[in-house]
């Protein structure tokens, strides 16, 4: 029998065990194999909710069911698939329309019998219930938290121990950082590069622009989700556009409320006077249309769409004289498919490592090259930061610092070349592999010139492909679409 296997977590269960990733994906594989059977398809939704029909690969796999690509549908609990009575009532018809059958590998039911099915539909029944009322008491709980005066869950911001009680030393950095924009009128990026790391991290412009705009230290306790329209609403509350929580918080503040709202006033007049903060575009100089093969290049999303104020990318051609039906990308879009990308990689190469290892003829010499030049690499831009640093410690004056940045930029210059010498990769060797596991695991640390440098350094160019010219609905995001990258 030919099974499609469909693996799904959401961001709050991706740790837990037996639900994540690798704990389904290898009780699965191993389940299929018990069976004797063969895989056709593995479909993962990371980090998506199964409130509703709007996930990627669930959606693929359906449109791979129309094509008779498998006969059985394999989850490792029915929750993976849906939690809504009447998703699971769609899905179970879909799935008798076009013959397949569905099974779950710790559940003792199926589609085959009359009983079968309505066991499965009571139990999808209880699976939204249950999603529905953690839900309520979640939110229950943290509007309570909210108006007693206390943090509703999270870490304290810097310039809090994990207690909630002020540090000094970083309390005053704070006030420093207000000192410099109202006093000094200096810009977010000129106060980044003023001020001395901060817990080892280097400041940036948008950590900058976080601090002075998170009204915690101010005193507040705030309980809700900002708006592309600068308003608040409290969480599953947007349709109603209900104001979010705010009380007076039981923590030390920083400074004075009216202190706060006199510097986001600020904030808000340059932005709209063209001060906005410098948006990094991740994807820009990597990223090609699948269409046409001209470059994307990065714009801000405007108007008052429920994507406005976030970074897309369009088509060069169809922006100049629309010669390309080509869709915008988010660029959550875009980062969305490139960590689906690896996944499968990694997936891949789990699956068929034998078959890998027979048909490689990849020469010694080179593989040791690339390590070693890459290594040279990562030494040059370690060394950059470290000259970053010394120039923000006053250690270094601004002539010196252009004439180190300039040598090492003629080092990484030689260095890619060799690179390019030994020719393009566009398979995944081990190095690649490790350093693709690398990146998903330091992504989330990382800001926006940092994550831009880590895909240029494993990326030649990143290609993205879809069917759809007009895709509608909310969640354009993640409309059908794949990408084809070529590793440096």
């Amino acid at each position: 029998m030919r099974v499609a296997i469909y693996i799904r977590v959401s961001t709050t269960e991706q740790a837990e065990e037996g639900f994540s990733i690798e704990g389904q994906k290898r009780r699965l594989l191993a389940y299929v194999e018990s069976q004797d059977w063969t895989i056709a398809g593995i479909y993962i939704d990371e980090g998506i909710s199964a409130k509703d029909m709007n996930r990627p690969k669930l959606q693929q796999m359906l449109t791979d069911m129309e094509q008779d690509l498998f006969d059985c549908v394999l989850v490792y609990k029915l929750d993976r698939l849906t939690r809504s009575a009447s998703d699971c009532d769609g899905l179970l018809k879909r799935f008798e329309a076009h013959k397949v059958v569905f099974q779950s590998a710790t559940e003792s039911f199926e589609t085959r019998t009359a009983t079968g099915r309505l066991f499965i539909r009571l139990i999808s029944e209880l699976a939204q219930w249950e999603r529905e009322l953690i839900s309520e008491r979640t939110r229950a709980g943290m509007e309570q938290m909210v108006v007693e005066g206390k943090k509703p869950g999270g870490r304290y911001p810097y310039g809090y121990d994990k207690n909630g009680q002020i540090v000094e030393e970083e309390a005053e950095v704070i006030r420093h950082i207000r000192r410099l924009y109202m006093q000094e009128n200096m810009s977010l990026r000129q106060i980044a590069l003023a001020l001395p790391p901060r817990r080892g991290f280097l400041w940036t412009p948008g950590r900058v622009a976080d601090v002075l705009e998170n009204i915690f230290y101010a005193g507040v306790i705030r309980y809700g989700t900002k708006l592309p329209n600068g308003k608040f609403a409290l969480p599953r509350k947007r349709d109603l556009l209900v104001e979010c929580l705010e009380s007076a918080g039981t923590h030390t503040p920083i400074w004075t409320r009216e202190e706060y709202d006199e510097h986001v006033r600020l904030l808000r007049s340059r932005s709209e006077g063209g001060w906005s903060r410098n948006q990094t575009y991740w994807f820009t100089g990597l990223l090609k249309c699948g269409r046409c093969g001209a470059a994307m290049f990065g714009k801000m999303n405007k108007g008052n769409s429920p994507g406005a104020g976030t970074p897309t990318y369009l088509c060069h051609r169809k922006h100049h004289n629309r010669s390309c039906d080509m869709p915008m990308f988010s660029q959550r879009h875009i980062e969305h498919l490139i960590f689906d990308h690896i996944d499968s990689i990694v997936l891949d190469s789990a699956l068929t490592d034998e078959e890998q290892k027979a048909n490689r003829k990849k020469s010694d010499y080179k593989e040791k090259e690339v390590i070693r030049i890459k290594r040279d690499l990562e030494a040059v831009r370690e060394r950059i930061k470290k000259w970053q640093y010394m120039f923000v410690n006053d250690l270094l004056g601004a002539d010196d610092l252009r004439e180190r940045l300039n040598e090492e930029a003629e080092k990484q210059k030689e260095l890619n070349k060799a690179l390019s010498l030994l020719g393009p990769n566009k398979g995944q060797n081990d190095v690649t592999k490790q350093q693709l596991l690398h990146m998903r695991d330091i992504w989330p640390t990382l800001d926006d010139g940092e994550k831009q440098e880590a895909l240029r350094i494993l990326f030649e160019s990143i290609t993205v492909h879809t069917p759809l010219t007009r895709p509608k609905g909310v969640r354009n995001r993640f409309f059908e679409s794949s990408v084809e990258v070529v590793y440096r």
